[in-house]
């Protein structure tokens, strides 16, 4: 007995050495080295980001290039096709930019006035129309009342070389601005003036076409003029999109969209819902919007399945009072896809 105490009491001595001995972390890091790797982190971060607002943006500007014209209830609006940035510290580095103040192009859209002159993602806008731009609030004042056909001087410097450029505003037949927001929900939502997108779309969409069924929906009730029928109402969608840092403000005539830092003034567009009717004639016209863009409008129907099957817990509690159920969504996109592949859509 005595010598099985003797051993219980070295065995629990050497469970009681054992633990005391030091984790192993590795080598040392200072507070600075912290720093700086953060700092570095956030350069990286952005640069991410703004590859997913080009990514979204062409999207956008490609479905709403394609509208059909008897399918929308306004008139053609101005366009330009760029997206610029306030420039601060992060995108000095994203750009390698030698200005610490100013605007800066970071998205060109395709079939656009500023495609066709030859800008450039990283060039800094200096003026438009001799007005000098020092930020981004400059420029939107500059754009904000230019009208279709109106001339255009854009004045950049690209590197150490200043190079002026001349065009005209052109037309689109909706120009709606498509915000992104740091939300981890999924959801996306319209007021009939900008598109908000939250991040959980990148991350949930296959395909550029499944993004595309999400912002045609959007684009519909904007197009269709739902917001006045509604009465100021906005839509809580099915999915979303991207999880962006920084959000997206009208810019100019023609981006379609512009960015900023923050979120809060896109909180309401979630907290209302359209009717029923509304969103099946959303459903309708997204589904058209994508077909005419070229992009598989198949996707239309099954997004509407993946969400319902994939993510039913990211439905809101009021969903089913504004949204017709998610097997008669499926079945009237599904017939309507029928139609516009057998040419017998109007």
């Amino acid at each position: 007995m005595k010598k099985k105490l003797i051993s219980f009491f070295a065995l629990v001595c050497f469970i009681i050495s054992l633990s005391g001995c030091a984790t192993v972390t590795g080598p040392g890091v200072s507070r600075e080295e912290i720093e700086k790797t953060r700092e570095e982190l956030k350069v990286k971060a952005l640069a991410y980001k703004i590859k997913q607002m080009q990514r979204l943006y062409g999207i956008g500007n490609r479905l709403m290039q394609n509208i059909p014209p008897q399918d929308i209830t306004r008139p053609a609006q101005p366009y330009i096709g760029m997206v610029c940035l306030q420039i601060d510290k992060y995108l000095q580095k994203v750009y390698n930019l030698n200005a610490q103040k100013g605007v800066v192009i970071v998205a060109v859209l395709e079939n656009s006035p500023a495609e066709a002159i030859g800008l450039q993602p990283g060039d800094i806008l200096l003026s438009v129309n001799g007005k000098d731009m020092n930020n981004l609030n400059y420029f939107n004042a500059s754009v904000s009342g230019l009208k279709i056909g109106d001339p255009l001087q854009l004045k950049i410097l690209r590197a150490s070389q200043k190079l002026t450029f001349e065009t005209r505003v052109a037309k689109i037949p909706i120009n709606t601005p498509i915000s992104m927001v740091d939300w981890q929900e999924v959801n996306a939502a319209t007021d009939g003036k900008v598109i908000v997108v939250t991040y959980g779309l990148v991350n949930f969409a296959k395909s550029d076409d499944e993004i595309a069924a999400v912002i045609g929906h959007e684009l519909a009730h904007a197009a269709r003029g739902h917001i006045l029928r509604a009465q100021g109402g906005q839509i809580i969608s099915l999915i979303a999109a991207l999880t962006l840092g920084i959000v997206a403000e009208n810019n100019a005539p023609g981006s379609g969209e512009g960015v900023m830092r923050g979120v809060s003034q896109f909180g309401d567009i979630f907290n209302a819902n359209f009717s029923r009717d509304l969103e099946r004639e959303a459903d309708y016209f997204g589904t058209r919007f994508v077909y005419y863009a070229g992009y598989d409008v198949d996707t239309c129907a099954t997004v509407q399945e993946r969400f319902a099957i994939e993510m039913p817990e990211s439905m809101t509690a009021n969903y089913f009072s504004t949204h017709p159920s998610s097997p008669e969504r499926v079945a009237r996109i599904k017939k309507e896809i029928e139609e516009l592949k057998s040419g017998k859509a109007k």
